[in-house]
This record gives structure tokens, C-alpha cells and sequence, in this order.
């Protein structure tokens, strides 16, 4: 058998021998070489065997006050299309060897149960009464996540009433969550001061209507892309079963994993499952570290061990 290479084409020549005949077959392969960039795309799943446990310890913890499951009050309830109550973000923090290339739009990875709890600003573009009036149809029609949004603007108000930072924080402190329904342009009011609040908008597409589009919203988990060591994504909270909860883990996981923008394991330190209670207080634990391995060689004797020039006094 012969090879030829040429230019990244391998031509490998098979002769068969036989009493009579001679062969030669020509078999043409194509040489693929995957660099580091394009193995990113290359997604492994991460074996995580303890994030059960730490999923119900993480629970335990969040939801050991009472005060952290508490409802609304009767005269708010008159007012309200359905009893909010109000639940303990469960996160996930994830920290980089070498964190992913900064950009200003985040990465959005769909779940299978809810992520998004308690009430919801929706911007839409121009005019909103169109949109009101939808939202006001789907929540009549017993759309759970249509009863959530209290509020909807598009980005024409957005713009003019919300100038000042004192402003913008009223706005972040006035609702849970915020959705950017079918906007073509990200509005500058929600950037700066108001992700100082930790509460990023899910920036969702019209294609597929605005019913479809709220139930995936609310169960989308957001991965920034600042540039920083580490990032800290919600995935759950405690009003969801342990089932659902890990469901949620495991899916964003394999999301981020394979996705060629965000981070292979090789560039991940650590993960945690993460909360912050009532009080204050704020726990991790632990379910992914990074493996090091360092070879190193231990000399036998003191005559194998590494020699040291000896000053020379003068």
C-alpha cells in the first residue's frame, strides 16, 4: 500500500494480489483538521451525579423561612387576576478559565419549566394599545403568564418617560421581569443603571405570535456575555418540584456546553447551584470543578534531584 498527501487530500493506493490479476484500487479521503474554535461547537455533556442533592439542600435552605412563600394581601387580591406569590430564585454560577467573548447581546437558552415567576413589564414597539389589547384577551382566555404582566409600553413611551437614572431604578424596582416583545432595536433605557438591578430582559422575536412567545419567555434562562470571570444564571425557583428544577439544571447545561459562543467544559473552573434567602443570606454549592492535572516527578535521590549552581565567592 502507497499513500500520497497533498494538501490536505490523502490518495491511498490498495493493491490486491491474486495468481492471475493484479488490482489497484484508488481510495480518495478528505483529511479534516478541527481546530480549537471549531470544537467549541462540540458540546459534552456535563456529568453533574450530586446536583440532586444539592438542588434539595439549596431548596432547603431558601425556603426554611416562612416569610420566603408568602402571599399577597386581600385588598391587592381585589385588583388582581390571580394570587401571586412570591418564590426564591434558584441561580447557577458559572466560572471561567477563560470566559467567552464579550457582546452586548446575551444568549438565551429555552427550559423546560418555568424560570421567570411574578410580574412582568412587556415593551412592544409602537402602538401599544394593540398589544394591550391582546394581552387583555389572552389573560380573559386564562393565560396564566398574561395575568402576570402588569404593565405593557412600547419603546416610543419608553424613550420619553424614562429619562433620568431615578426613573430607570423606579421602573426596575416596579416589576419582576421584563420582556421585549418583537422590538427590532434594544432601548438604551434598559441598559446601564438598570442592569445594575440584575433584572435583564428577555428579548424575544413577533414570529410566532404573542401567546406562544410570553409562554417561552418565561421559560428562557439568560447568559450574559460581558467579559467577566463569572456568571450567575437563573434557572428555577422554589415554587418548582426537585424534578423540574433539575430538568431545568441539566438542559441549560447542555445548552451552554455546546453552544459555539458560550463555554466548553475545558474553559469552565467550577459550577454551583446557588440562593439568596429572605435574610440575606446567600448559599453555593458546589457540583462541577475543574480537573487539573500537573505531572510532576519526584526525584529518587538527593543525586537525581536538580543541580544548583554554587555562587562563586569572590
Amino acid at each position: 500500500m502507497v499513500s500520497l498527501n497533498l494538501s490536505g487530500v490523502k490518495l491511498i493506493h490498495i493493491v490486491y494480489y491474486c495468481p492471475f490479476l493484479v488490482v489497484v484500487v484508488v481510495v480518495r479521503v478528505r483529511l479534516v483538521f478541527l481546530g480549537h474554535s471549531e470544537c467549541r461547537g462540540k458540546g459534552i455533556m456535563v456529568e453533574t451525579p450530586r446536583s440532586k442533592e444539592a438542588l434539595t439542600k439549596l431548596c432547603s435552605f431558601l425556603s426554611g423561612d416562612k416569610s420566603s412563600k408568602r402571599e399577597n394581601d386581600i385588598l391587592g387580591d381585589l385588583f388582581s387576576s390571580s394570587t401571586q406569590t412570591h418564590f426564591r430564585s434558584v441561580e447557577v454560577e458559572v466560572t471561567f478559565l477563560l470566559s467567552p467573548a464579550p457582546h452586548r447581546v446575551p444568549l438565551y437558552f429555552t427550559v423546560p419549566h418555568e424560570v421567570l415567576p411574578g410580574t412582568v413589564c412587556l415593551v412592544t414597539p409602537p402602538a401599544q394599545r394593540k398589544y394591550k389589547d391582546k394581552v387583555l384577551r389572552l389573560s380573559d382566555e386564562g393565560n396564566s403568564v398574561a395575568q402576570r404582566v402588569k404593565k405593557v409600553i412600547d419603546t416610543r413611551k419608553l424613550s420619553a418617560k424614562f429619562v433620568d437614572p431615578v426613573a430607570v431604578r423606579a421602573l426596575a424596582n416596579s416589576f419582576d421581569h421584563f420582556i421585549l416583545f418583537g422590538v427590532k432595536k434594544y432601548p438604551p433605557q434598559l441598559t446601564g443603571e438598570f442592569l445594575g438591578h440584575q433584572k435583564t430582559p428577555v428579548w424575544v422575536s413577533r414570529r410566532g405570535g404573542l401567546e406562544e412567545k410570553l409562554l417561552s419567555a418565561v421559560k428562557t434562562v439568560v447568559f450574559q456575555r460581558r467579559g467577566n470571570s463569572a456568571v450567575t444564571c437563573r434557572i428555577g425557583h422554589t415554587g418548582l418540584l426537585l424534578e423540574q428544577l433539575h430538568e431545568n439544571l441539566q438542559s441549560f447545561l447542555a445548552q451552554m456546553t455546546s453552544h459555539a459562543q458560550a463555554a466548553t467544559l475545558q474553559d469552565i473552573l467550577h459550577i454551583r447551584v446557588a440562593g439568596t434567602n429572605t435574610d440575606g443570606r446567600r448559599a453555593g454549592l458546589p457540583i462541577f470543578s475543574h480537573t487539573f492535572q500537573i505531572p510532576h516527578k519526584m526525584p529518587r535521590d538527593e543525586s537525581e534531584g536538580p543541580k544548583t549552581k554554587k555562587l562563586k565567592r569572590k
